[in-house]
């Protein structure tokens, strides 16, 4: 069904292979938009996969969408409102492939982790998209333009209303999660950790199911 996939490193990373346990192409990336030009360039120059599934964990903007929801993209708009749509192909043969998975989901792309359930729900009243990420739309792009068929998988994380510590402080220039300074930021804000920990631990749960759905589908 897939010969690509590219996935935030780390957990994301680590439940993908765990669910998948095939011969797929794997393509860890960092976090933010800038890890996934280079990655998506770097797979491009060397020959694009012809099927590509963009996965991981993404924020509800809609409070209908909450942890452990496996939500496949139509469309995910840029900062201008202008859509991009995923393949419908690949996409309809993924909803028949995973059980549960809710299909027709409009995306925004943001450039930082919207962690405040203020600014999400700011978000959701003026752009009416239904979730957000942060590296799908430039994966989406680069790879379509590079003559690959691509959908996005994405698992909510985190609900609208849902306060997450500040984890934009704690990221590097190529998006990856300092240790020690994810621990400080933890500490100070103990409710929104549990809160994160609670509904990623869902969000990968329901990642790694879903993966190992597609295992020998057509």
């Amino acid at each position: 069904m897939i010969d690509a996939v590219f996935v935030p490193r780390g957990a994301e990373e680590r439940a993908v292979r765990a669910g998948l346990r095939r011969s797929v192409a794997i393509y860890p990336i960092g976090i933010g938009s800038s890890s996934a030009t280079a990655a998506a360039e770097a797979v491009s120059a060397s020959g694009a996969p012809r099927r590509v599934l963009v996965t991981g964990l993404c924020g509800s903007l809609d409070a209908r969408f909450r942890p452990g929801d496996v939500l496949l993209y139509a469309s995910i708009e840029d900062t201008d409102g202008v859509p991009l749509a995923t393949d419908s192909d690949l996409t309809a043969a993924i909803q028949r492939a995973v059980p549960g998975a809710l299909s027709g989901i409009r995306a925004l792309s943001v450039d930082h982790i919207v962690t405040r359930a203020t600014e999400k729900r700011a978000l959701a009243q003026h752009r009416g998209c239904h979730v957000i990420d942060m590296e799908s739309l430039t994966l989406l792009a680069r790879l379509h333009r590079a003559g690959s068929s691509v959908a996005v998988l994405r698992v909510v994380s985190d609900g609208v209303d849902d306060d997450l510590p500040d984890l934009n402080a704690v990221l590097d220039v190529a998006g990856h999660l300092d240790p020690k300074a994810l621990a400080r930021v933890c500490l100070f804000s103990p409710l929104a950790t549990l809160r994160l920990t609670r509904g990623a631990f869902r969000a990968l749960r329901a990642l790694r199911r879903s993966l190992h759905s597609m295992v020998g589908a057509p």
